[in-house]
């Protein structure tokens, strides 16, 4: 367990029963989370209580569903999905970067996973506001991905691609329902005016 003392109050800090319920669990269920799952806790005037951002952490960490409330104001969920074996090791090197930058200039909860069913599990459950799908070594994955977002709505999908990307494969990702498609190792300065646009669309127009 891990626990900090505080002196003050702290608005965004929850009761467990709070915690319970927001979760839709018992509060025994969230007591069971701090003992043996890790969760974090202050103790504030005398009372136990969790952070939101901790709990925010803890749910990502487990899969588990974030009750809406709970965010801050304004901020956005990113998943970036990779491939599990060959380029995967390249695809999560540029996620650290790409959090590193995007962090810096947006008040962002990201997480990453790679293809496969529980990719799909990961959308349903985090329910991102923006997908990252790394095509480089992954195309047709990247594909699954984008369409199963489009089937779902109201999430915005970026297929990351290789540099000089044939133009028909370019027409045939977005054509799936990708709103851009990016060459993952181009400059940050595109990616991220690129990633904002995506962020402040309105309409479901792709862009290139």
């Amino acid at each position: 367990m891990m626990t900090e003392k505080i002196k003050k109050e702290e608005p965004q800090a929850l009761r467990i029963e709070q915690v319970a319920l927001l979760c839709g669990v018992s509060v025994a269920r969230v007591d069971n989370w701090i003992e043996k799952n890790g969760l974090k806790f202050i103790v504030s005037l005398g009372e136990l209580k969790v952070r939101q951002e901790d709990l925010v952490g803890f749910l990502m960490h487990y899969n588990m569903p974030i009750p809406g409330g709970i965010l801050p104001i304004n901020s956005k969920k990113v998943l970036f999905i990779c491939p599990g074996k060959r380029g995967r090791k390249a695809g999560n090197k540029f996620f650290r970067l790409f959090s590193e930058q995007f962090s810096r200039k947006a008040n962002c909860f990201m997480d990453s996973v790679t293809f496969g069913k529980g990719a799909e599990y990961k959308i349903l459950t985090f329910l991102p506001d923006l997908i990252l799908a790394d095509a480089v070594n992954g195309d047709e994955e990247a594909l699954n991905v984008i369409r199963f977002v489009k089937s779902i709505g109201g999430m915005r999908a970026v297929a990351l691609v290789r540099r000089n990307l044939a133009g028909a494969k370019r027409e045939r990702i977005l054509a799936a329902g990708a709103n851009a498609v990016v060459e993952r190792n181009t400059a940050w300065d595109e990616l991220l005016a690129c990633f904002n646009r995506v962020f402040n669309s309105l309409g479901d127009n792709p862009s290139r």
